[in-house]
This record gives C-alpha cells, sequence and structure tokens, in this order.
C-alpha cells in the first residue's frame, strides 16, 4: 500500500469511496450522502488543496481508505486539529491500513506544528476507539446528540493525543 496526500487530481476517487463509505457506515461521517452529492466539485478540490486529506492506495493504484484533517482557524487554535473522517474499505481491513493513515496523518500534523489532534467516534464503534486508544488518544469527554442519522440521535466519545508529549490526560 502506499500513502500519499490527494490532491484535485484524485477527486473522482476520493468521490467514489467517500460514497461507499457513507452508504456502509453512515455513523462515522458527519455529512449524510445527499448532502454529500449536494457539494460541488470545486468546492471538494479547494478542500483537497486546503485541508490534509490522504489516501491508501492499492499496488493497482486503486484507493483503498482515507482519512482527512483540518486545523483550527484562528490563530488561537492553530496549535489543533481535528482528524476525521477516516474510512477503509472492508477488503482493505484487517491489514493495518487504517493505523497507517492515522500515523501519516499524526507525523504530517507534527510537521506542521500541530500540538495536539482531537477526534469524535460513534460510541458504538468500539473498533475504532480501540484504534485510536492503542495510538495514544484517550477520551475526555461524550457528546450526547452528535449527530442524528435517519432521524435516531448518536453520542460520540471526544477524544485526544498530545503530539508534543504534554500530558493531556492530568486534569481527566
Amino acid at each position: 500500500m502506499t500513502i500519499r496526500r490527494l490532491t484535485p487530481k484524485d477527486l473522482s476517487a476520493y468521490r467514489a469511496i467517500w460514497a461507499e463509505g457513507l452508504m456502509r457506515v453512515p455513523t462515522a461521517f458527519l455529512f449524510g450522502a445527499e448532502e454529500v452529492r449536494a457539494i460541488p466539485n470545486k468546492d471538494i478540490e479547494k478542500a483537497l488543496q486546503t485541508h490534509l486529506t490522504f489516501g491508501a492506495f492499492d499496488e493497482a493504484s486503486r484507493i483503498q481508505g482515507f482519512i482527512s484533517a483540518r486545523r483550527g482557524g484562528p490563530r488561537r487554535m492553530r496549535h489543533m486539529a481535528d482528524i476525521g473522517p477516516l474510512y477503509v474499505r472492508d477488503t482493505a481491513q484487517g491489514q493495518g491500513l487504517g493505523r497507517a493513515l492515522v500515523e501519516a496523518m499524526l507525523q504530517e500534523l507534527a510537521r506542521n506544528g500541530v500540538l495536539q489532534a482531537e477526534l469524535c467516534v460513534d460510541v458504538e464503534n468500539t473498533r475504532a476507539q480501540a484504534l485510536y486508544k492503542s495510538m495514544g488518544f484517550h477520551v475526555f469527554g461524550r457528546r450526547p446528540r452528535s449527530v442524528l442519522v435517519d432521524g435516531g440521535p448518536r453520542d460520540d466519545f471526544l477524544m485526544i493525543r498530545a503530539l508534543d508529549e504534554t500530558d493531556l490526560t492530568r486534569d481527566a
């Protein structure tokens, strides 16, 4: 597998895997499928240029997974980044691809001066929680009704990891 930053040239592959993820695991995404379909290509191309999105590609150059992150906007929040979503195709799961994508993202964020990475994960997604915990993230809160999926409320755990060795668990 090859992991690299996605560019506007990857638009079709990115849209396809994003749509697949929305169909298979709608609770892992903030946007719904209809909302994603309504986003113009030019807006997604701009996001690929301004936000970090990495893709994992197999030997045949087919995308098998992706991860995104957005750095805090105001100067006072530029030390942190929000990670997500992370999605790996079923056929590529169990091969360490999710871990490799998260690690690549964390390394890039640290290289760019980000001090902490944060994410939200559905409280029922124990597999993703285990991955994140094994990579040094810890839960620092729970957001009730974080999203409504098909009209039903879903809670998220809020997770955080320091990228500079600071102990963020001291007050937890």
